[in-house]
């Protein structure tokens, strides 16, 4: 079976490649809590479409990596002005030195795509890591929260439970089968077939960056995005609509 790695580096390749621009709420987010000016990093940054677009922005200092070399190579093909510094890394092990960075760009849900958890954890200390203090960094997450308030996901994800306890599979039902691949149904998600995406319950999200010292500075779902209206605190978000990916801005 496919794990992530597989499919971004085949079937789902040039989907991913040849995106661009960035939503409404990625300029946002980008435009509210990032500086210019600042030395910049993106982690997961496939074909270089956030990267590229914040050139475009204006913004002085980009560094960008993915661990699919096939994606670094394109991406540098598409940087036509050349002053992006594009590399191969892998989140859970960076080769940066310590405190390089001074804003991090962690969008397009990169950390879900490492299905092991200690992995994923990895990831979150290393950007801590390479993050000089008093940086920021900006983080989205498929939002699990969310996700079950649909009632088709929700009954989906029943379904994919019973296949997971006559199996024997120990994945959490946050483990959710990619449902497209390449813009297409996945037809595999039937079967509880991998490539899998880890969905973040919230709080658990919010947690992590409290153990890994991060200082919360703002979160939000897409609804807060929509708005143009991130919230200060978890007891915030709480009182408002929870809809969409879950957006959170860091500071070391």
């Amino acid at each position: 079976m496919a794990n992530n790695k597989e499919t971004y580096g085949g079937v789902d390749f040039d989907y991913w490649a040849y995106l661009e621009n960035l939503s409404d709420g990625e300029k946002f987010i980008i435009e509210t809590y990032l500086d210019k000016n600042a030395k910049t990093l993106e982690a997961g940054t496939g074909g270089g479409r956030i990267t590229l677009s914040m050139q475009q922005m204006g913004f002085q200092s980009l560094f960008a990596f993915d661990y699919i070399p096939n994606f670094i190579e394109h991406a540098r093909q598409r940087d036509k002005i050349g002053n992006v510094s594009f590399a191969v890394e892998d989140a859970t092990a960076l080769t940066y030195h310590d405190d390089s960075f001074e804003q991090l760009v962690y969008l397009q849900q990169v950390l879900c795509c490492i299905e092991d958890k200690y992995a994923r954890l990895s990831a979150f200390k290393e950007a801590y890591r390479i993050l000089k203090k008093g940086g920021t960094a900006i983080f989205s997450f498929l939002n699990f929260d969310s996700r079950i308030q649909s009632n088709f996901h929700k009954g989906y994800i029943g379904y994919v439970q019973i296949l997971r306890k006559i199996f024997n599979s120990e994945f959490s039902s946050q483990y959710i089968p990619r449902l497209k691949l390449a813009g297409k149904p996945n037809l595999g998600a039937i079967f509880d077939q991998q490539p899998y995406m880890y969905w973040y319950q919230i709080e658990e999200v919010y947690q992590i960056f409290k153990d890994v010292n991060f200082k919360i500075v703002a979160l939000g779902t897409d609804f807060q995005l929509r708005q143009e209206n991130m919230v200060t605190s978890l007891e915030l978000l709480k009182k408002e609509p929870i809809e969409g990916m879950l957006y959170f801005i860091c500071e070391k």
